[in-house]
């Protein structure tokens, strides 16, 4: 892990997985490890492996079906919000 950056990974927060070409969000983080779930997919990875494997998506550039398709993998009251994105 970088001791430089520490990843900020919330519930809620959208991801591309480029190899899927499919949008996914933060399901939980629990002490750094990041469930993340997409439309047929869903895994679990470190939160600085997570930050390197997927690029951050701004929710406002996705559309709202799918946004409210992606928050029913999530806990009731979650809002879809931008990832962390490396400086």
């Amino acid at each position: 892990m970088n001791p430089n950056r520490t990843p900020r990974v919330e519930v809620g927060q959208i991801y591309l997985n480029e190899q899927m070409n499919e949008y996914l969000i933060v399901t939980k983080n629990v002490r750094g490890q990041i469930w993340y779930e997409g439309s047929g997919f869903r895994g679990q990875l470190e939160d600085y492996d997570f930050t390197e494997k997927f690029p951050a998506v701004d929710p406002q550039d996705v559309d709202p079906s799918e946004i409210k398709y992606l928050l029913s993998f999530c806990p009731e009251g979650t809002e879809a919000s931008i990832g962390f994105v490396d400086e």
